[in-house]
């Protein structure tokens, strides 16, 4: 068994990173051809996943980058760890939704939070490892994963709104309850988990 180095803990690292990225970009590449003709109807759905796409191809390059400047190469074969989390988008990809954009976004908050957790966790070893690169670039790409989940919340109300009129069912429209809801929920102060500050 190969000695782990800091050097080929963080290649690791940022492979897994690339291969999550690249294998959600596929999806979200159906999800943008698939809403494409519901633009008129969600406007809002079909700007994020364009936005979604924008993000996740400026993080496939970066991570592409970087993975080249450790030496490693993200065309190798993929390993069994890789694999793994490769195996975890494959499931997004197959779960796009071309009937119900709501359902196809929701897909996307789960999947944008396994990559901010996955920056997360490439930033805490970069920065241990006293890679200050590759660190900037996790925070880069957490703050990114952050803002499209944020964003997520925002628009999801008017969309589900939308979906349950299109189905003929009479809503009222409680988008500002559900929008204060969520931001009732993400308040530290408010918390009493013990977690505030």
């Amino acid at each position: 068994m190969a000695t782990e180095t800091p050097h080929s803990t963080l290649t690791t690292y940022v492979s897994d990173m690339h291969a999550l990225v690249s294998h959600g970009l596929q999806a979200i590449e159906r999800q943008v051809d698939n809403l494409k003709d519901k633009s008129t109807k969600h406007p809002e759905a079909y700007a994020a996943v364009r936005d979604f796409q924008r993000t996740l191809q400026a993080h496939a390059s970066m991570l592409d980058a970087r993975v080249n400047a450790l030496g490693g190469s993200s065309t190798q074969p993929v390993k069994d760890a890789v694999s793994a989390v490769a195996g975890f988008a494959a499931g997004l990809i197959n779960a796009v939704r071309a009937e119900e954009a709501s359902k196809s976004i929701r897909d996307d908050y789960t999947y944008f939070s396994h990559v901010a957790i996955g920056y997360l966790m490439l930033h805490t070893t970069a920065a241990g490892l006293g890679d200050r690169e590759t660190a900037a670039l996790a925070e880069t790409g957490y703050r990114d994963a952050a803002r499209i989940i944020m964003h997520i919340d925002h628009i999801m109300p008017t969309l589900v709104l939308q979906e349950l009129r299109e189905d003929g069912l009479g809503v009222t429209d409680v988008t500002s309850e559900a929008l204060s809801m969520v931001k009732n929920a993400w308040n530290r102060e408010a918390s009493t988990t013990g977690f505030a500050r």
